[in-house]
């Protein structure tokens, strides 16, 4: 009889047992999931892999798209209208050509591994500087590489939370490269990651940059339509600095 009760608080204990695991499985179900806790090194790693991811990048071999934008004057006057042509081969060293129309002249900005130049015409144009060229390779080339160009030594990175960026709430990532005051902060939604735009204090001004439009090429998510705002310190838009559209993506990777 002793050996039967025995038996009974044994079975009793593994049946209370097995429903409170079934209770608390239920519970956590039911309850929403929790959102991940980020630093600097998590944010920017899992927003690289939703993007596409570092290696995927780092496989390019091939990569060309068309960008159209538009500049505008504080009064709304177009102050540049341009389609340019980008091409990018990395099989062979590097290698970035830029194409673009000014009236009736045809330009090229070429970097080819470390010599940089600017043809008109086909003719190479001697009365621009290299420094110059290269500020002009760097403003129209950044983009498209994020994130992936913020994850590098000269890029001071900081992590500064969520906050509330065109409705939605947003992960916050400022960053700094060596040799500027400028200061970025990248805003990523924080349901999915998605690169919403950035916001950066210059030296004599305040943009803000607002993705309209992402596109999927080959599994990497790129800017597909974006605009430009000048802003106040509190980032009220003043107006309309430039607007973007890119177009005919190919990339070609390992």
């Amino acid at each position: 009889m002793s050996s039967k009760n025995t038996s009974d608080r044994f079975l009793f204990i593994i049946g209370i047992l097995v429903i409170g695991f079934l209770v608390f499985q239920l519970i956590g179900y039911l309850l929403p999931d929790k959102e991940p806790v980020y630093d600097t090194f998590t944010l920017l790693e899992e927003v690289m892999d939703q993007s596409g991811g570092k290696q995927n990048w780092n496989d390019i071999q091939k990569m060309s798209y068309t960008k159209s934008f538009q500049l505008y004057t504080e009064d709304a006057a177009i102050e540049i209208d341009r389609n340019e042509k980008h091409f990018y081969d990395f099989t062979n060293g590097t290698e970035r050509v830029i194409e673009w129309m000014d009236n009736d002249t045809l330009f090229s900005l070429v970097r080819n591994d470390s010599t940089i130049y600017q043809t008109k015409n086909n003719q190479k144009d001697t009365l621009v500087s290299n420094k110059v060229l290269q500020s002009k390779l760097d403003a129209a080339t950044f983009v498209v590489g994020l994130p992936y160009t913020l994850d590098n030594p000269s890029a001071s990175k900081f992590y500064k939370g969520i906050v509330s960026f065109q409705g939605e709430n947003c992960h916050v990532l400022q960053v700094q490269f060596e040799g500027s005051d400028d200061i970025w902060k990248h805003y990523y939604t924080v349901d999915d990651l998605d690169w919403k735009g950035y916001w950066v204090k210059t030296s004599d001004h305040y943009s803000l940059v607002i993705n309209e439009e992402l596109i999927n090429v080959n599994g990497f998510m790129l800017s597909r339509k974006r605009k430009s705002y000048r802003t106040d310190s509190l980032q009220n838009i003043t107006y309309l600095r430039a607007t973007y559209d890119y177009s005919q993506f190919y990339i070609n990777k390992l």
